[in-house]
């Protein structure tokens, strides 16, 4: 598999014609230990897997929640979740931790991946992923983000996390 690249993110907003905002700043491998405020509401990617990883799951929640693995569980019908590895995420979308993004899911061909978002998030509102790599985060539309996972053919299942 290709690599995801930050050239690659750009490229595919500008075909589908997704306007956003680009944000540089130090390196965020985790929102936990990341002082800095970036503009509008900001989220975390996990990318998780079913207790014998033939399901995965890239969880899209505010970057103030926790995520409750075991009633993530009961409400996705599993037994059982747990993080994916370092080599399941190279594997499954060419990533590194610390650069988990949803756009790098077109990347899983095999449509392993699951997009599940808490549905607390304002779809009226911005997002911001980072384009592939950690020290650049691009605020755009939450409507145009779901153009990109309309095209990507990752859509999302909403839940209450």
């Amino acid at each position: 598999m290709e690599k995801p690249t930050e050239q690659e993110a750009y490229d595919i907003l500008k075909q589908l014609e997704v306007p956003y905002q680009r944000v540089d700043h130090e390196p965020i491998y985790s929102v936990k230990h990341y002082d800095a405020v970036l503009p509008g509401p900001q989220v975390k990617n996990l990318l998780l897997k079913t207790k014998k990883g033939k399901q995965y799951y890239l969880v899209i929640l505010p970057d103030e929640k926790s995520a409750d693995l075991k009633e993530l569980a009961v409400q996705l019908d599993i037994s059982r979740l747990s993080f994916a590895s370092t080599e399941e995420l190279d594997v499954l979308m060419g990533l590194q931790p610390g650069s988990v993004t949803p756009l790098a899911l077109h990347h899983d061909e095999e449509k392993r991946i699951q997009v599940v978002m808490d549905d607390c998030i304002d779809k009226q509102d911005t997002v911001g992923f980072h384009p592939n790599i950690n020290t650049t985060t691009l605020i755009m539309a939450f409507a145009d983000f779901e153009r990109y996972l309309e095209w990507a053919e990752h859509p999302p299942l909403f839940i209450s996390l």
